[in-house]
């Protein structure tokens, strides 16, 4: 049983649905630092999401392996069974199914909750979901991978939650997103330039393949002091708490992950450039959680 936990936490990529998890309870904890919340909604919401990010990461691994783009995936921290078929591709989709399946009944229950504009979140995450890399679509290999996971994992999620459980759109939590967007979507990106020449010869027009590593690494330093400055920039004109500030403390962390990234010529700057990668985006939310949790208590 633990090994057979073990295989489909790794399959699962059970490390990275925290970038979905904690950008879900960001947006939670800010719309009830404003007024009460509905729990069960909140809850609902988040199941939906987790589900619905893990739903899509099995379609990715299952439509990579394929196309026989398996990238970095030997060395990623799920470890992908699939290459060494601990799992089969039926299994996937097995798994896929049951994900899909858990996340529709949560979005029903809070479109019973919360009404039509669940709808329209739910058709524009389905859409990313199914089409991030199964075709005929295949946002990923047309240089649209990255840009759905600044929208998916940042306003998507943030303001989506917020607008469930408040009922309104509040500018406050889309300035907010783009920290956890930014930071999200450098993970892809980060994956990316490492799997530069794997991605040329699969045809996946990712940033790096489009605008060269190089360029990318800079890319990934502007959106980081984007991000940085979205807080401060909000903090000065009052928008968001003062406690947000507390992101700041991660800067040493985004420098390290760009120092990372820029060695792409060495596969063994991958896992470390990943793992600050993932580390910044998880940490800085956490800190935006505690932030408006402050906000919350006082």
């Amino acid at each position: 049983m633990k090994e057979w936990l073990l295989t489909w936490m790794k399959a699962a990529r059970a490390p990275f649905l925290v970038v979905s998890l904690l950008p879900a309870l960001l947006g939670g904890v800010m719309a009830a630092s404003r007024g009460p919340i509905n729990i069960g909604v909140f809850i609902a919401a988040v199941v939906g999401i987790v589900m619905a990010h893990s739903a899509a990461d099995f379609i990715d691994d299952y439509f990579d392996y394929k196309k026989g783009n398996l990238g970095n995936k030997v060395q990623q921290f799920h470890d992908s069974p699939l290459i060494d078929q601990r799992v089969t591709l039926t299994q996937v989709l097995i798994a896929t199914a049951v994900c899909l399946f858990v996340a529709l009944a949560a979005g029903i229950y809070v479109l019973m909750q919360a009404g039509v504009v669940v709808l329209i979140l739910v058709a524009i995450g389905a859409f990313i979901v199914f089409f991030y890399t199964s075709p005929p679509i295949m946002l990923n290999y047309r240089g649209l991978g990255e840009t759905m996971l600044f929208l998916a994992f940042g306003p998507m999620i943030l303001v989506g939650v917020d607008v469930v459980l408040t009922g309104r759109f509040n500018g406050e939590t889309l300035l907010v997103s783009l920290l956890p967007g930014f930071f999200t979507m450098n993970v892809g990106v980060v994956s990316n330039t490492f799997d530069y020449l794997d991605d040329i010869k699969s045809g996946k027009k990712t940033i790096s393949v489009r605008f060269g590593q190089p360029v990318t690494v800079r890319l990934i330093a502007i959106d980081s002091v984007i991000a940085y400055l979205a807080v401060i920039l909000g903090v000065i004109l009052q928008l968001i708490p003062v406690w947000t500030l507390l992101v700041l403390v991660t800067i040493p962390l985004a420098i390290k992950t760009v120092r990372n990234v820029s060695q792409f010529n060495d596969e063994g700057r991958y896992t470390p450039a990943m793992t600050s990668a993932i580390a910044l985006s998880s940490i800085a939310t956490i800190l935006l959680i505690a932030a408006y949790g402050i906000k919350l208590m006082i």
